[in-house]
């Protein structure tokens, strides 16, 4: 099994082998993807545990073969999601005009999908209450090579992933 630890309060797995053995049952999905989706993240949740992450707070996440999961004593949310194109016209279904204007300034790589993958962090750790990514406002705060930081969430840019996982509630 291959892990990559977030800050200790996240994590991602793949290519878990035999991810049956992990529990005594799975629930039935119509498709076999999206039951190694569940399965994935729900090891993720059981290996950051096993490292001594607690709190009743929990996110999960997947995206191709990665599974994540979060853990917390607050509300807490995490996404993942496998590189890909996205086109930046786009932009506008999900970012305001301030938010894009920020994303058009930072150049690090795959860009869209960091601000993608941190609005939906926060979107889970508010637990859906916004209707719309749209309407949730990401403050960016600085740029590095493998990352961005949000007023509230950062993102990391890992091998063909990019991952976001909200900071800690003060």
């Amino acid at each position: 099994m291959n892990v990559i630890d977030l800050r200790s309060r996240g994590i991602i797995v793949s290519e878990v082998s035999e991810p049956e053995s992990w529990f005594d049952s799975v629930p039935d999905f119509p498709r076999a993807k999206r039951r190694l989706e569940w399965m994935l993240s729900r090891i993720a949740e059981k290996e950051l545990r096993k490292r001594g992450a607690t709190g009743g707070h929990v996110s999960f996440s997947h995206s191709g073969k990665y599974g994540a999961a979060a853990v917390d004593v607050a509300p807490v949310g995490i996404d993942v999601e496998v590189l890909r194109d996205i086109s930046e016209s786009a932009a506008r279904h999900f970012l305001n005009d301030d938010e894009i204007a920020a994303m058009q300034r930072c150049t690090i790589a795959h860009r869209m999908l960091h601000f993608w993958s941190a609005k939906e962090a926060l979107w889970k750790q508010r637990g859906g209450s916004v209707p719309t990514l749209k309407k949730l406002r990401l403050r960016l705060e600085s740029e590095n090579a493998d990352g961005l930081r949000f007023q509230d969430v950062e993102t990391f840019a890992i091998g063909d992933l990019v991952a976001a996982l909200t900071l800690p509630s003060a």
